[in-house]
C-alpha cells in the first residue's frame, strides 16, 4: 500500500530540512554554535550506528550459537492430553 503523506508532515519535514542546512551553512561559515550542534548531530548518528552494530553482532552470536548447542530432548513423560485430575469436575448441570 502507498503510504499517505499530510500537508503537516510534509512541511515540518521541510522545515528541518531548511534548518539543518542553515546549521551545515552556519558551521562552514565559523559559526561556534553551529560547530557544536553539528557535532552533537553527527556523535548522535555515531552513538546510534555503535548500537546498532553491537545488536546486530549479538543477534549474529545468537544465531551461531543455536547452530552450535543441540536442541534440548522432550521429556519421555510428556503426552499430548493433559493428566487426569486427581478431583472429578462437578457436573454443575445437575445442581
Amino acid at each position: 500500500m502507498i503510504q499517505r503523506f499530510s500537508l503537516t508532515k510534509i512541511f515540518v519535514l521541510i522545515a528541518l530540512v531548511a534548518v539543518s542546512c542553515l546549521i551545515i551553512r552556519q558551521a562552514l561559515l565559523g559559526a561556534v554554535w553551529a560547530k557544536a550542534i553539528a557535532f552533537l548531530f553527527v556523535a548522535m548518528i555515531i552513538w546510534c550506528l555503535i548500537h546498532y552494530a553491537l545488536g546486530l553482532a549479538c543477534y549474529v552470536v545468537m544465531r551461531f550459537r543455536e547452530f552450535l548447542v543441540p536442541a534440548k530432548a522432550q521429556s519421555p513423560f510428556a503426552t499430548d492430553t493433559p493428566a487426569q485430575q486427581i478431583i472429578p469436575p462437578k457436573n454443575i448441570e445437575l445442581d
